[in-house]
């Protein structure tokens, strides 16, 4: 990603824990429309996921947003 946008912020740790899991809650409800969606029905299980964040650019930025929470919510700890 040459040409990645760089985003920091600081929060509490609460604050933090709350948006993750507003995120993975939005994420999975996502990501259960997606998945029996007729435009991902012939695309293999295996495959399916991938498929599916190439083509949802706001999911592939949930999925980022997540590791990135999930990794400092460690550190912290």
């Amino acid at each position: 990603m040459g040409n990645a946008v760089i985003v920091t912020t600081q929060m509490p740790p609460a604050h933090a824990e709350a948006l993750l899991a507003a995120l993975r809650a939005q994420y999975l409800m996502s990501l259960n429309e997606h998945w029996y969606a007729d435009e991902y029905r012939f695309v293999p299980q295996i495959a399916r996921h991938k498929s599916i964040l190439e083509r949802s650019p706001v999911m592939a930025a949930q999925k980022s947003l997540m590791a990135a929470l999930s990794l400092s919510l460690k550190a912290v700890k």
